[in-house]
């Protein structure tokens, strides 16, 4: 499928502007969509204090894409001839994935990690939802082909550079009535679950609201499905994958309050990548035909996802998450490292152990990586896909926590008492500060602001959101484990057990 989408001739119309630019990104968010935030309606989001320090950030990497690293982070369409973001490349061969994996890392070194939704992040899901074009197309529906709608909206967004967040978890509001498997249907004054409330001439109606839709504010369209653990449902009102821009007439978001207090600032440089993340609430919402990708039936998405807890195979997600994840655990580590340097703690045989312990997690995750690509191959689609990598999410989940802890005790109480700038430009405080807090070897501007990076990462409120959202990046850890043991290959191991203990075990028999 993916030789055929590389080789169709595609009409002129059909071409895009390609690659983002910044000042097109920025232009492309004064869509009058309805974002609210501290209960007030947002005019224009490009300017909001919220917002303008994570756009201009993004639209600042949106420029480097096209111009210091136009080879590394853009390709040519062969269908359309559009240069456009590698991220939305199909990878048809082991050096496609190079490629991409090179576009991933830039993206986690030019935002330091810190984006969970990334444009880059986004790209990969449906890419992973086209891979399985032919059993969307199965499900038939008089008025669209879903399948078909799938392969047009990645041209769509290939061709435009798209930025698209996603929506897939129903609100927490009390999930003993959510629409699963063995419980009663909800009624339609009841429900909370984004439903369909009616088809029309010009598309489905929808109701409901959606969590957590991480970066809505401030990307271009949103990506609405289910996840592994709502993929079952019971009531085929709640069965729906489809895709809107963001201004959508009706789709109300709801930002939360900004994590971070000093934005863009030097002092707590990180903040400025406060993505938002925010609550959609879908008001009787029009979507048209040709943006729905399923409908009523579950069974493309539920194989999709593994929610069936089968062998999954293929890994359409990619290197997005696991180079940021990458990039992330050795920037903890480095900063760990330097802050044990900066207060003379470096030999300590326990603070040496803790970096020992970060420096293992970032050796592991390299070793993983090194082997999902060893494992790489063609799937049937004509894609090639990266080899399994459903354990590595898993783990990284507890690890990140695990990583933030370590670090928190590396710098002990110094990391919540730090002069700020202001305070380093006070002389009448100055004179205290180079005394009593300067570190081993560096003055007190040196330590002051390698602890409050520290703080970035591991104590302020940017920092436990960045530890909580990581713990629930990839949805419910429990349900990923569950999954991954019923997909789990213990065939010839079982085999093995089974013939030891089918006779009696007679001493020095075992072998």
């Amino acid at each position: 499928m993916a030789t055929m989408v590389a080789n169709k001739q595609a009409p002129a119309a059909a071409k895009g502007p390609g690659a983002m630019t910044g000042a097109r990104y920025i232009e492309s968010l004064r869509d009058g969509r309805e974002v609210w935030i501290d209960g007030e309606r947002v005019a224009d989001v490009t300017t909001h204090p919220a917002f303008k320090d994570m756009i201009n950030a993004l639209a600042g990497v949106y420029d480097l894409q096209v111009n210091k690293y136009r080879d590394e982070m853009t390709f040519v369409d062969p269908e359309s001839g559009v240069r456009t973001s590698l991220s939305w490349m199909l990878p048809l061969n082991v050096e496609d994935l190079r490629k991409k994996r090179r576009n991933s890392e830039l993206w986690s070194e030019m935002t330091w990690g810190q984006l969970g939704r990334s444009p880059d992040i986004l790209a990969p899901y449906i890419i992973s939802a086209l891979h399985l074009k032919d059993q969307f197309s199965a499900i038939k529906h008089p008025r669209c082909d879903f399948g078909e709608n799938l392969e047009n909206y990645y041209k769509h967004c290939m061709r435009n550079d798209l930025f698209l967040t996603h929506a897939l978890g129903d609100p927490q509001v009390d999930r003993s009535e959510q629409t699963q498997n063995e419980q009663r249907p909800v009624p339609e004054d009841e429900m909370i679950a984004l439903h369909v409330v009616e088809e029309t001439q010009d598309g489905v109606i929808v109701t409901g609201g959606k969590q957590l839709s991480t970066a809505a504010p401030h990307s271009n369209e949103c990506y609405v499905a289910l996840s592994a653990t709502f993929a079952h449902r019971n009531d085929p009102r709640c069965v729906i994958a489809f895709s809107i821009p963001t201004g959508t007439p009706g789709l109300k978001v709801l930002a939360r309050e900004p994590v971070s207090r000093w934005v863009g600032s030097w002092g707590h440089p990180l903040q400025m990548w406060d993505e938002q993340d925010a609550m959609l609430f879908f008001d009787h919402v029009l979507v048209p035909w040709d943006r729905v990708f399923m409908l009523y039936d579950p069974s493309p998405m539920i194989k999709m996802l593994g929610a069936a807890g089968g062998s999954v195979n293929f890994n359409f997600l990619g290197w997005a998450n696991l180079c940021r994840a990458y990039f992330r655990m050795r920037l903890m580590t480095c900063v760990a490292t330097m802050v044990a340097e900066a207060i003379g703690v470096v030999q300590f045989r326990e603070v040496a152990a803790k970096l020992g312990e970060m420096v293992t997690y970032c050796e592991v995750w390299r070793h993983a990586m090194e082997g999902v690509e060893h494992q790489s191959g063609p799937a049937p689609s004509g894609q090639w896909t990266l080899g399994p990598g459903r354990g590595l999410h898993i783990w990284f989940a507890q690890t990140s926590s695990r990583m933030t802890e370590l670090l928190r005790e590396i710098c002990g109480s110094g990391i919540i008492m730090q002069p700020s700038e202001r305070d380093l430009a006070n002389p009448q405080v100055r004179k205290y500060l180079d005394r009593y807090m300067r570190g081993k070897g560096v003055d007190v501007e040196y330590k002051s602001r390698l602890f409050r990076l520290a703080h970035d990462l591991a104590a302020s409120s940017f920092g436990m959101r960045q530890d909580i959202y990581e713990y629930w990046h990839g949805g419910d850890p429990n349900r990923n484990r569950i999954n991954l043991m019923k997909s789990y290959d213990q065939s010839a191991m079982r085999r093995q057990i089974e013939d030891l203990i089918s006779r009696p075990l007679a001493h020095g028999e075992l072998r």
